[in-house]
């Protein structure tokens, strides 16, 4: 007997049919018992912790779906004749976990030095909903994965059963309101993160009167000795990075990252720069830090990615300052080096399950250089919601139209073939 699973859609969304075809090749008259497909996601983690004693391992495992069907639809023990057999199946993928371990909480908070696993009640069901997470693999000890597998079961006393599984990789939904006004509105707010620094400058000398409150300080430290004796003045340069962020912070996969750089040089008037300090931008790198960490209450573990959205190394673009509303100079850097960023459809979105959590920065590396001196670096980082562009209505309990095609969602399993922790007991 030869089994083969097919899928027609890989990648499938929350609240969306799951379809494909099991192949069956018999050499011979074969006698079947059922043959069934099973799609089941779980999220693991593991985490070694040490109590001064002893060194021991601490493992929690949650289900969040699992659905049986059957394909047989002929008495049990039917004797199939040689040849190939096709079955189609379609599995309806929840949008919502069978997850309820938030309905025990007061235990969980309790859960120290065991292994916990799922559980739950149909009680429970009425007592907590949580969205499907998405397909998530930070490490070998620490994901969210989901698989289909096809087995066929033959009778006899040794109970034969023969099966082969696939990775399925879930994309999640966003929960909405569509009823609500604001849903859809385009009413959005800004946030804003400052981040305050210190370079220093050659210029050419200033004479003493030009050291006043609201002027650049002379250098501290022993070039403020130099400073004295050289041709030249040497001088600190405040500089105030600020990355503003639409959307109440958020972005969607597939669509511009809502993102505005600038940098202020905190004097009180541009007059006090002008033919003293001379600003280029040189370099610009944006990166979207991915952080994926368990709920471990003493002990926690994480995991961190990098994804490069843009970088430039060799630019030598001036800055001119623009109107300021505190009166200072300032620099806008994005429009210097690009219009948009498109966020990929590789990244796994935000989710917060029971005993996993994964969320997102974007943090920008600004290269400056003062009067063609060498260049210097603000970095600069955020707390970002990336979504998955695909949004359930709760009222109405459907899917939205997404905002791109599924099957361009590439997320791909960086370590597809490391053999996980929990592997041997998936389907127990």
């Amino acid at each position: 007997m030869q089994l083969s699973l097919f899928l027609d859609n890989p990648v499938v969304c929350v609240g969306s049919p799951l379809t494909g075809t099991v192949h069956i090749s018999l050499d011979e008259p074969t006698s079947i018992t059922d043959i069934c497909v099973r799609f089941k996601g779980i999220s693991f983690t593991a985490r070694m912790v040490n109590n001064g004693q002893s060194t021991y391992r601490v493992t929690e495992r949650h289900s969040h779906a699992d659905i049986t069907i059957s394909l047989f639809d002929h008495p049990r023990g039917t004797i199939l004749t040689p040849g190939e057999h096709i079955r189609l199946f379609t599995v309806q993928v929840p949008v919502f976990s069978e997850c309820t371990c938030l309905a025990h909480c007061d235990q969980y908070n309790r859960f120290r030095f065991s292994c916990w696993t799922c559980r739950h009640t149909a009680v429970d069901v009425g007592l907590v909903r949580t969205a499907l997470p998405p397909t998530c693999r930070a490490s070998h000890n620490m994901y969210v994965d989901y698989r289909l597998v096809a087995s066929v079961d033959r009778p006899g006393i040794f109970k034969w059963k023969t099966s082969v599984s696939n990775t399925v990789t879930v994309v999640p939904a966003t929960l909405v309101h569509a009823s609500d006004p604001r849903y859809g509105s385009g009413i959005t707010n800004t946030t804003t993160e400052y981040k305050m620094v210190i370079h220093s400058a050659k210029c050419d000398k200033l004479p003493e009167s030009y050291f006043v409150p609201g002027a650049l300080p002379r250098v501290s430290g022993l070039k403020k000795l130099f400073s004295f004796s050289s041709k030249n003045s040497y001088i600190d340069v405040p500089i105030e990075a600020e990355m503003i962020l639409y959307n109440n912070s958020a972005s969607s996969l597939g669509e511009h990252l809502p993102l505005e750089l600038y940098i202020s040089v905190k004097v009180d008037d541009i007059s006090r720069i002008a033919g003293i300090l001379n600003i280029k931008l040189n370099a610009l790198k944006v990166v979207l830090r991915s952080k994926t960490s368990g709920y471990a209450q003493r002990y926690p573990n994480c995991s961190t990615e990098k994804n490069t959205l843009l970088q430039h190394n060799n630019l030598d673009i001036p800055l001119t300052s623009e109107k300021s509303e505190g009166g200072g100079p300032r620099f806008r850097i994005d429009d210097k080096v690009f219009k948009s960023i498109e966020l990929g459809n590789h990244i796994v979105p935000d989710f917060d399950i029971m005993g996993l959590r994964h969320r997102h920065k974007i943090g920008a590396a600004i290269g400056l250089s003062f009067n063609d001196g060498s260049t210097r670096t603000i970095e600069i980082s955020r707390s970002i919601v990336i979504n998955s562009g695909i949004d359930y209505d709760l009222d109405t309990s459907m899917l939205l139209p997404p905002r791109y095609q599924i099957g361009d969602y590439k997320y791909e399993h960086e370590n597809a073939t490391l053999k996980f922790d929990d592997d041997t007991g998936f389907f127990d």
